[in-house]
């Protein structure tokens, strides 16, 4: 039997733990999602998949699944495509401040310490952009 979803606008951050609550179930599901990107990406080059086509496919599978978890257990949100479509969107965008942070660190650090900085920096944004903008409390998805 499937329950329906609960809206944010019914069950707000503070009856679920608050924003450390959320915060820490978004971290979580970024845990569990990079787990699983990590462990596709080496079976996809272990079954030699160039790594460029396992990147691209294992990082697209961990998209897909911190969609569907942050969605139902992070945020209790209502699925729409307009809402999966923000929400990789911010997450693209997040690989692309990651990406573009790095470079700059490591201009004048190690690369291990430069992607260790960014790291906490782009899980701010990711929160953030996920907390307020893809599935900002008490709007309803938009299928566009």
């Amino acid at each position: 039997m499937t329950r329906a979803p609960r809206s944010v606008s019914q069950e707000g951050p503070a009856s679920r733990g608050g924003e450390g609550g959320l915060l820490a179930r978004f971290a979580a599901v970024g845990a569990v999602t990079t787990l699983l990107d990590i462990a596709l990406f080496a079976a996809l080059t272990a079954a030699h998949l160039p790594a460029g086509a396992a990147n691209l496919l294992s990082y697209s599978c961990g998209i897909a699944l911190s969609y569907a978890l942050n969605r139902r257990w992070t945020f209790a949100a209502e699925g729409s495509p307009g809402r999966a479509v923000r929400f990789v969107t911010a997450t693209l965008a997040g690989l692309g401040a990651s990406t573009l942070l790095v470079l700059v660190f490591a201009s004048i650090l190690p690369p291990v310490v430069a992607k260790a900085l960014s790291v906490p920096i782009v899980f701010l944004w990711n929160y953030g952009a996920s907390r307020l903008w893809v599935f900002r409390p008490g709007t309803k998805p938009h299928n566009g």
